[in-house]
């Protein structure tokens, strides 16, 4: 069994998110179906390493940002974080807690994208 984020995007800029975590994450789209206008996705699937995330336009004619949405990924060396986290924030992410060594353990930092959602990345040290 696996589980999948499955993100709603706000104002139709679902395309634009699935572009943003490409980039970010080196995910490749493995699916992608457009809605009848043509403008916005119904569906969205983008794979990286051994991750899925799937995300589509909010079709319930409500603008603007998702109330609530916190996504954690789990990376696989403590200095990705760093590195991932500076990458967010060159392409626009607002940095919310920057990378810093934890009492758990682990290397970890926060980051809210674009698109209204709330990143938590995290490795374990050495």
């Amino acid at each position: 069994m696996s589980v999948v984020p499955y993100l709603t995007i706000p104002d139709g800029r679902a395309s634009e998110a699935a572009e943003f975590y490409t980039k970010l994450f080196g995910a490749k789209e493995t699916m992608r179906m457009p809605a009848e206008d043509k403008k916005r996705l119904m569906h969205c699937a983008l794979e990286f390493a051994d991750n899925r995330i799937y995300l589509a336009d909010d079709f319930r004619n409500q603008p603007g940002k998702p109330q609530m949405s916190s996504v954690f990924v789990g990376l696989g060396k403590a200095s990705d974080v760093d590195a991932l986290v500076s990458k967010a924030k060159n392409m626009g992410a607002t940095v919310t807690q920057e990378p810093q060594d934890m009492f758990w353990g682990d290397r970890f930092a926060m980051f809210s994208d674009p698109f209204g959602h709330a990143w938590q990345v995290g490795a374990r040290k050495g």
